[in-house]
């Protein structure tokens, strides 16, 4: 464990090869990383189910994707704002060598559409003078199918791992689907079209097909979204040929790095291939 902020610094400049916006990235995903050690260890580690863009980014690696935030649900605990906030502080107090304090500053609840319900917190991060904030989503209720899976979180800049709860790849690809098809063209987030691409061209996680269509389906049900499975197929038709949403995959390629040169084509057809699979 890394005891000093020197050392990190140190760690992440080589990792990151002198790239500053990397850096940046993977500073932030330490920090999120020092959070979930102590979720790991605290008496709430079997509640938590880590899900989201630092999953995504585990799976494919950091030069394949970046995030912002830790995207949790829980399991087996009332969720509100009071009862987040005092298992969240119990949390952030566990004692861990590693030099990192964390404070919420901020509480608030999320709406984001149909699919996402939960609260939301900002923690200020320091480590000697180093001070960065993060942000964590909890939501609730989130219909994980089969199960969560036990999953080995890498460090990215230790040699070690630490142990969490995690959402499946069917679900976590089910969830992403489920989207693109209720948002339709009014769907900004060209971050879930780049995700599906990315983790079906993955080669650590096997995706089996039944488990991705129950996974799919009980996704739709849980956000009585099911009459809208019909429709699936003239969405991805029309998104794939709606100008505003290319020029948006446009931007979200500039914005990001590790884009590079994907076209809007390619994700389409990576959405086209985890459709089939739902079938």
């Amino acid at each position: 464990m890394i005891k000093n902020a020197t050392a990190v610094k140190a760690k992440i400049k080589n990792k990151a090869g002198g790239d500053s916006d990397k850096s940046q990235i993977i500073l932030r995903i330490y920090l999120m990383e020092r959070l979930l050690e102590r979720v790991s260890l605290s008496q709430y580690r079997d509640n938590f189910v880590l899900k989201g863009g630092l999953l995504v980014s585990s799976l494919v690696g950091v030069d394949m994707r970046s995030t912002m935030d830790v995207d949790t649900t829980v399991k087996s605990l009332p969720l509100n704002k009071r009862s987040a906030q005092k298992i969240l502080e119990e949390i952030i107090a566990v004692k861990l060598e590693d030099g990192v304090a964390f404070r919420i500053t901020k509480v608030q609840d999320i709406m984001e559409g149909h699919e996402y319900e939960g609260i939301r917190f900002m923690i200020e991060c320091t480590m000697d003078k180093l001070k960065q904030t993060i942000k964590v989503d909890i939501s609730t209720g989130d219909e994980i199918t089969p199960r969560a899976v036990a999953y080995k979180l890498p460090l990215i800049i230790e040699d070690r791992s630490i142990n969490l709860w995690a959402y499946n790849l069917e679900t976590l690809l089910a969830e992403k689907l489920e989207t693109i098809m209720v948002r339709a063209e009014a769907n900004t987030r060209m971050r879930d079209f780049y995700d599906i691409h990315v983790l079906l061209e993955q080669d650590v996680v096997t995706i089996y097909r039944d488990t991705m269509k129950s996974a799919f389906y009980a996704t739709c049900k849980r956000r009585k979204s099911t009459e809208r499975i019909v429709t699936i197929d003239d969405v991805i038709n029309k998104i794939a040929d709606d100008e505003v949403m290319k020029q948006q995959w446009k931007n979200y390629r500039k914005n990001n790095y590790y884009v590079g040169t994907l076209e809007w084509d390619d994700v389409i057809g990576s959405t086209r291939t985890l459709r089939t699979m739902v079938e």
